[in-house]
């Protein structure tokens, strides 16, 4: 789901007034006629997806209830998906160990190159 909010750069308790200064700020600096960026025409049109929604109280209203649903909908997949913390401790300890690897390594040729070497 797009976050219509970060694209207008809004908060999303921003006021009406909030939403359309962030929006013609936004219009000067993307606009087509202006903006030489090839993807000028593509966020254009996103900026004004976003302002035609968030200006309308009742489709904001929907928008927000739809955005809090994905957001606990998210929140539960993750809290119910142990295999991810599973998998996040698995790299966690390779990394420990590359990093051990790469100090012994950082040793012994730092104890090689200085004459320091035991038998």
């Amino acid at each position: 789901m797009k976050d219509y909010y970060s694209i207008l750069g809004v908060d999303q308790n921003a006021t009406i007034d909030e939403i359309k200064i962030a929006f013609r700020t936004l219009m000067k600096i993307w606009h087509p006629d202006v903006c030489s960026r090839n993807d000028a025409y593509e966020k254009f049109v996103e900026i004004v997806e976003a302002y035609e929604l968030l200006k309308d109280p009742q489709q904001r209203k929907l928008y927000d209830e739809m955005r809090k649903t994905s957001e606990d909908a998210s929140i539960e997949e993750a809290e119910d998906n142990p295999t991810t913390l599973f998998g996040c401790l698995i790299i966690i300890v390779l990394i420990i160990m590359s990093l051990s690897f790469v100090a012994y390594i950082a040793y012994r040729v730092y104890t090689t190159l200085h004459g320091m070497e035991s038998a």
